[in-house]
């Protein structure tokens, strides 16, 4: 996971779990799931867990 990470386009991609590498652009929606994991909403009406680290990315891109 670390080679993808590293050689994806940051922009496009983040690591959203230790497990998962998401296309930003193919993000329908973001929830709350416990008190530190969420769900990323694919538009594809898929659903990965992000971790609470993930989520702090996510939100720092879009927010």
């Amino acid at each position: 996971m670390k080679f993808f990470e590293t050689h994806l386009n940051n922009n496009k991609f983040i690591r959203i779990h230790r497990s998962y590498i998401v296309n930003v652009s193919e993000i329908a929606s973001i929830e709350q799931y416990e008190k530190d994991s969420y769900l990323v909403n694919l538009k594809n009406k898929k659903q990965l867990k992000a971790s609470n680290s993930g989520y702090k990315l996510l939100k720092q891109k879009f927010f």
